[in-house]
């Protein structure tokens, strides 16, 4: 959520309350990032049938507000700037 991207996020009860204490705190992070950054979270109980569905697709989702690039785009573009930055270094030899 660096990017400020996050206007609402929903996660399951099971994530953000995790037995194991490194999932439990990068969650709760997460939450409280989305939340200083104006965003709204819900979190959904797996005893409701919502929170089952939420954590059937991996128990955490976001509505943007703005598109982000997918991961394939991202990285195209950083090998474009690789292959920029070492033409640039060739054309400065």
């Amino acid at each position: 959520n660096e990017e400020m991207a996050i206007d609402h996020m929903m996660i399951t009860d099971e994530l953000f309350r995790s037995k194991d204490i490194a999932t439990r705190k990068k969650y709760v992070a997460l939450v409280e990032s989305v939340r200083e950054r104006g965003g709204r979270v819900y979190i959904f109980s797996t005893l409701h049938v919502s929170g089952i569905q939420l954590q059937q697709v991996s128990g955490i989702a976001a509505i943007l507000r703005y598109p982000l690039p997918d991961l394939a785009e991202l990285e195209d573009i950083s090998e474009q700037q690789e292959y920029d930055d070492d033409s640039d270094d060739e054309y400065q030899q």
